[in-house]
């Protein structure tokens, strides 16, 4: 049946898109003698055709397969309609492709969007542990059909879950693109893969938009500390030296040799950040003021200091690996090139 309808379906797109050129053909034609609006109408009608049946044609079907961040192949036989999410990035996901409602449990960290923490006080969303502290037990007793998890500190808690005959998607994104990627494999897996492709056109336009605007100007130098004590940053082949990039900027550990590197604060002062861009909060346990990363010895040296280009951005927007990287995108273009940007709230 599901070969019968991806036939069915390629098979009429085939036709319109054949439809298509004849009818581009005869609009030329026409244009040579004068302007034919009915052929340029009917040809912006086949154009909505052709995308809807594409559309249609990448719509998976169930049962299907997926394959997750850790090369996994997981079998899903039906749509999912009880899932839980083992990282906050994942609900923010689920939630932005209007899966919200087949959420049964989630971690102690999950605080976004805001129906969330009210559908957790009021007891309709059950915490089922912290990141890697995850309580097991209780999630089998949320009777999910699936469960979102993230990376590799919650291998454990993986392998007990599918012992227990629970398809378990693993994501472990560490571009951007690999986030859009996410987006995507979750959007096909729980059954709202066109939410999930427009949700993603969305942002891809929205980061498009940025990168035209910078492609032109000077790369600044960027510092971003992920913790305080001791110091730390990311490096390569993360998502946040991605935003960095392409916000216009210049990570000064992109060359480091692990993606998130402990540094000194001598390596900080050498390299000369001429943007220093800090989380509002670390982890939510603490924060610090500008007057705090001034004060640091030898600080006093680098251009960002010099110049108070000390910025703080919520961490949620940086960190979390889901739609609302590309606020944060938004955020550091307007700090790094704010002459670009100005007037733009």
């Amino acid at each position: 049946m599901r070969e019968m309808k991806f036939s069915t379906v390629a098979l009429a797109v085939a036709v319109v898109a054949l439809l298509m050129i004849a009818v581009y053909e005869a609009s030329v034609i026409q244009n040579l003698q004068g302007e034919n609006m009915e052929l340029k109408e009917l040809l912006s009608q086949l154009e909505q055709q052709v995308s809807e049946l594409q559309e249609e044609l990448e719509t998976p079907s169930y049962p299907l397969a997926i394959t997750d961040d850790l090369n996994r192949t997981i079998a899903i036989a039906e749509e999912p309609q009880r899932i839980v999410s083992l990282a906050p990035s994942n609900t923010e996901i689920l939630f932005a492709i209007g899966a919200g409602d087949k959420v049964v449990g989630v971690t102690e960290y999950c605080d976004y969007p805001e129906e969330v923490v009210s559908r957790k006080s009021s007891g309709n969303l059950t915490v089922v542990g912290g990141f890697s502290d995850i309580n097991v037990e209780v999630i089998i007793s949320l009777d999910p059909d699936m469960v979102i998890a993230f990376g590799t500190l919650q291998v454990k808690a993986v392998e007990a879950l599918e012992e227990q005959g629970i398809p378990v998607i693993v994501l472990n994104p560490c571009t951007v693109e690999d986030v859009l990627n996410d987006i995507k494999l979750v959007g096909k897996a729980v059954g709202m893969y066109k939410e999930a492709k427009h949700l993603v056109e969305n942002l891809t336009q929205r980061i498009q938009v940025i990168q035209e605007k910078v492609a032109n100007a000077p790369k600044v130098k960027v510092y971003y500390e992920l913790w305080y004590d001791p110091l730390m940053s990311a490096g390569p082949g993360t998502f946040i030296s991605d935003l960095i990039f392409m916000a216009g900027g210049e990570n000064i550990f992109s060359d480091a040799k692990t993606q998130y590197p402990i540094v000194s604060a001598e390596e900080v002062i050498a390299r000369n950040p001429d943007v220093i861009v800090l989380p509002d909060s670390y982890m939510m346990y603490y924060s610090i003021s500008a007057e705090q990363v001034k004060s640091r010895p030898g600080w006093d040296a680098i251009n960002a200091v010099k110049n108070n280009r000390i910025y703080f951005v919520d961490e949620d927007l940086l960190v979390r690996p889901g739609p609302r990287l590309i606020d944060g995108l938004e955020e550091l273009a307007k700090i790094i090139h704010p002459e670009l940007f100005s007037g733009i709230s």
